[in-house]
């Protein structure tokens, strides 16, 4: 009898607002993330970002369409990746970004502090966050440009 290995799916969600990205430490990960958890029953990533976003900092956000996206991926996916996640297995984590109008975070309990930073390397994080970070900084900026144009 063969046992299949735990998974769990996850999202992060890297907040942007006036060129900066929201990062938090996480209590019990003692760590710099973006904000983020796990899918609940019959949520999409998408749902599950926005939720994620709003209950943890009290945010809401737009997902930009990304240039070059693949024909139905969902607004804001910028990424994807794995990482262990103890006795929960093996985490996959569908990576997004949003725009949010104001900086004002209302943190839940699972933070000890945010900051809005320029660059990810400002804060001691995982590598895969750093790599995150900084396509989220430039991802869907000229789409932004433009709407702001129009």
């Amino acid at each position: 009898m063969s046992t299949q290995p735990k998974r769990a799916f996850s999202v992060s969600v890297f907040a942007r607002h006036a060129g900066r990205l929201l990062l938090i430490e996480h209590r019990r990960l003692r760590t710099w993330l973006p904000v983020g958890g796990e899918l609940e029953p019959g949520e999409t990533p998408l749902e599950a970002a926005a939720r994620e976003l709003r209950e943890e900092t009290g945010l809401t956000g737009r997902f930009p369409s990304i240039a070059g996206a693949i024909d139905g991926a969902p607004a804001g996916l910028i990424g994807y990746e794995e990482h262990p996640a103890g006795s929960k297995g093996l985490h996959m984590n569908f990576v997004f970004v949003a725009d949010v109008e104001t900086d004002h975070v209302v943190p839940n309990d699972e933070i000890l502090q945010h900051r809005w930073v320029e660059s990810a390397d400002e804060l001691e994080c995982p590598l895969n966050v750093r790599q995150l970070a900084r396509l989220a900084a430039r991802v869907g900026q000229s789409a932004l440009a433009a709407e702001g144009a129009s």
